[in-house]
């Protein structure tokens, strides 16, 4: 289990700058939060996209922000769901001679699957279990869950996120302070 923790002294210079600018300081912590479930979303759909060669619609599509924090919930979620693996079309799999080759990982090269074919009318690829015609399977690559779970992100991706909250934290004392002054309108 990972805590995010806030810095307490980051609260009570939040605390003192709301007081100035007249606003309340559960909205100003939900606002930081909510940014920061954004940027972690991005962040995610990045790390996975480093790591295997996915188009971004691709690799954020299961990633969903569920909850979002409101003045009386100072919490959100950013999940990433369980899918379905990408057809092999998606990791730009060409059909030759030989069989069909593909690139998943973005750090090897392109791999080969000797005797797998295209079936076009359908636009996936496929590979006889035998030497018979019948049957055959069809060939699927990874998912953005399965690449994010097997390379184990989880730890990273907290750290970065503790980090993105106390710089929005910080965002938000020095607006309040703008406020505060008369330099930002109310």
């Amino acid at each position: 289990m990972i805590n995010i923790s806030i810095n307490v002294k980051q609260l009570t210079r939040l605390r003192e700058a709301v007081n100035g600018a007249r606003k309340v300081m559960e909205v100003e912590i939900a606002a930081a939060i909510n940014a920061t479930a954004k940027k972690t979303r991005l962040e995610i759909g990045k790390t996975v996209r480093e790591t295997i060669a996915i188009k971004k619609k691709e690799s954020e599509q299961p990633l969903k922000i569920s909850t979002k924090a409101s003045k009386g919930s100072l919490s959100s979620t950013v999940r990433l769901q369980k899918t379905p693996r990408l057809p092999l079309k998606s990791f730009s799999a060409r059909q030759d001679k030989k069989g069909v080759s593909y690139k998943i990982s973005k750090q090897g090269g392109r791999k080969r699957l000797n005797g797998a074919f295209e079936w076009v009318a359908i636009g996936h690829f496929f590979i006889r279990a035998g030497t018979a015609r019948l049957p055959i399977h069809k060939l699927d690559g990874v998912s953005a869950w399965g690449a994010f779970i097997k390379n184990d992100f989880t730890p990273e991706q907290m750290k970065a996120t503790e980090k993105e909250l106390a710089k929005q934290i910080e965002r938000r004392i020095n607006l309040n302070v703008l406020r505060a002054n008369g330099l930002v309108p109310k």
